[in-house]
């Protein structure tokens, strides 16, 4: 293939991946099994540098046979790459018992998520909003809790990391890493910038082509 035509395939591609952020995937979605039941953890799919996104983490326990019953504490750190000043937090129970569908909300910071920051980064106690130091899931109702955070800031990459406690039981973690996407006006100018070597390699061709 002629180097002109290489320079367009890849320009065109870059065009295609430069385009509105809600294009961009809705998210990702990493699950864990945790003692039978599954541990998700939700990332934004268009996560961009100084801008705010939301994380979710949730512990379900449908995937377990009925008579199963778990006490646990939540825990929830994450490096110095993010801004949480502006951040809330979210607190949603889902159960087949309609009555303890309920949900919370609040400031990260507050007596529910009390939020400790050094060099190392932030760490924050998810306390249930009910239970205080406990969350409860019976599989019986194939109860569920999903813990969100909102507007996030993002600095650089960063990674959170989730850990769940089980009554005697060794503390268990679950990992994943938000970053950023490209923006579009830093793929618009590679893209131009590759139209530009294009067309200057077709001149120069068609200059060495042309009889003297």
């Amino acid at each position: 293939m002629a180097p002109a035509r290489v320079l367009f395939a890849i320009t065109a591609f870059l065009v295609m991946l430069s385009g509105p952020q809600s294009a961009r995937g809705a998210g990702a979605t990493v699950t864990f099994d945790w003692i039978g039941s599954e541990v998700s953890i939700i990332t934004p799919g268009d996560a961009a540098y100084g801008q705010p996104f939301d994380i979710s983490f949730s512990i379900d326990m449908s995937p377990l046979p009925p008579g199963d019953t778990f006490a646990f504490k939540t825990y929830l750190d994450t490096n110095d790459t993010i801004d949480v000043s502006g951040a809330t937090w979210e607190y949603t129970f889902i159960s087949d018992e309609a009555p303890w569908n309920l949900s919370y909300f609040g400031v990260l910071g507050d007596v529910t998520t009390p939020t400790t920051h050094d060099v190392t980064g932030y760490s924050i106690r998810l306390y249930d909003p009910v239970n205080g130091n406990y969350t409860w899931l019976w599989s019986d109702f194939n109860d569920k809790v999903v813990w969100t955070l909102h507007d996030v800031v993002l600095l650089s990459d960063a990674d959170f990391t989730l850990t769940l406690e089980y009554f005697l039981l060794l503390p268990d973690s679950f990992a994943a890493q938000v970053q950023p996407v490209p923006e579009p006006s830093t793929a618009y100018l590679l893209c131009a910038g590759l139209c530009c070597l294009a067309a200057v390699r077709r001149r120069s061709l068609r200059r060495a082509r042309r009889p003297f």
